[in-house]
């Protein structure tokens, strides 16, 4: 049959990047303790595309991501960076992959087990020559309580959940917890999908004896990092969903600056 794809272009443009975008599969992923979850992965598949061709063949990346979405791992994805590029005669491929992380949490004081989802990805690049260079990045929702509220109020002081996008680009192979506890260490309080009243008191007092602008927690994060021989490079941005405005505060700050 013709090959229309790969048949020659005139116009002597090349492209930066072709793909499929979009996509979900059920990917399986696994966690600290070596058990495979499966969670929806929304894929995004590019590569470059050279000046003489029309366009690449869509169906060779479809058949790369569902070999690679039952058992992701950061490994078998940059072999598969690889195999975009080979199999599509480009200069350059990249990969994202977005999902929602269950982990298993048990409440500080009555112990009661629950859910709470994370939202993760994965972004891999591979050029000609050159290593992939990869992220995880993290997006954890903490509970943060205001340092100047609770120093100029009477009774208690305001307090609201903040989302914090934290970048990590490793050295080495982590597990996606590790990422989630750098940053839940350093918030007021972490929260969690199911509190008993006990539990409720808990959290609440702690984050009261745990102040933090964004501005804090976003430092805290980066000098807990900055000297992490783990990674090469991170980035850390806090919102704070404000509870008295109709508006987010942020901070961010990235390493090497």
């Amino acid at each position: 049959m013709p090959d229309v794809q790969s048949a020659p272009d005139p116009r002597g443009l090349g492209l930066d990047e072709v793909g499929i975008q979009r996509l979900k599969l059920p990917v399986g992923i696994m966690d600290r303790s070596g058990n495979r979850q499966m969670s929806v992965g929304t894929f995004t598949l590019a590569v470059s595309l050279a000046a003489d061709r029309r366009g690449i063949h869509m169906s060779r990346l479809v058949e790369i991501v569902h070999a690679l979405a039952p058992d992701f791992t950061p490994d078998r994805a940059v072999a598969s960076l690889e195999e975009m590029r080979h199999r599509e005669e480009a200069a350059h491929a990249r990969l994202e992959v977005v999902f929602p992380f269950f982990r298993n949490k048990r409440a500080p004081v009555s112990g009661s087990e629950s859910l709470l989802d994370y939202t993760v990805s994965w972004i891999g690049e591979k050029h000609p020559d050159t290593r992939s260079p990869w992220s995880w990045i993290f997006s954890v929702p903490v509970t943060t309580l205001c340092p100047c509220s609770r120093e100029i109020s009477l009774y208690g002081a305001h307090s609201q959940r903040a989302c914090v996008t934290l970048t990590l680009s490793p050295r080495e192979t982590i597990d996606i917890e590790t990422g989630l506890d750098l940053v839940e260490r350093h918030a007021s309080a972490e929260l969690f999908g199911l509190l008993k009243r006990s539990d409720e008191k808990y959290v609440t007092e702690k984050a009261f004896e745990r102040p933090r602008f964004a501005e804090d927690l976003a430092r805290d994060i980066a000098c807990a990092l900055r000297d992490d021989r783990r990674f090469t490079h991170f980035r850390v941005t806090v919102e704070n969903f404000e509870s008295i405005h109709n508006h987010s505060a942020f901070a961010s700050v990235s390493w090497p600056p």
